[in-house]
């Protein structure tokens, strides 16, 4: 059963709380692709404006050769918002059934999930990517966001 479904078809279908230190000794279906992280600061939640995608999502992405999921989630936060973390946890992970994109075709594939914490907000600097951040605090209309990050607050 489907935990929920993007207006696109992609589908969040499991999530697995597991421990980070047997990450590598799980036996996964699909690839483990891409890390995710909510950022919580002030009581809210660390968004971005997806250009390509005209959204607002969470901060992550494709896990490099050689890179760890935690490494990963690090380099993107900073990459996409300018926010620099020293503490992450991880949460576990994400099994999606995504649609054909510009990552590829329909497939299924793992992400990771980490959760971490800001005091404040460092100045963001707008790149290729992403055209502003925001702190939300869930439930305010702050435009279209992506529903399966907007599920993704939930499980940390």
């Amino acid at each position: 059963m489907a935990i929920t479904t993007d207006a696109k078809g992609n589908v969040f279908l499991e999530f697995m709380a597991i421990q980070e230190e047997g990450l590598e000794q799980v036996a996964l279906d699909a690839p483990l692709t891409h890390s995710l992280i909510v950022v919580k600061c002030q009581g809210k939640f660390l968004f971005m404006y997806n250009k390509w995608r005209k959204s607002w999502e969470l901060p992550g992405g494709v896990i490099e050769p050689g890179e760890t999921p935690r490494e990963c989630v690090i380099r993107e936060l900073l990459e996409e918002t300018n926010q620099r973390i020293e503490k992450v946890e991880f949460r576990g992970l994400m099994k999606f059934d995504l649609q054909p994109s510009y990552h590829g075709p329909k497939r299924v594939e793992y992400g990771a999930l980490f959760y971490g914490e800001l005091d404040t907000l460092s100045e963001f600097m707008e790149n290729d990517e992403a055209g502003k951040i925001i702190l939300w605090d869930g439930s305010s209309d702050i435009g279209e966001i992506e529903e399966i990050d907007r599920k993704l607050i939930e499980f940390v």
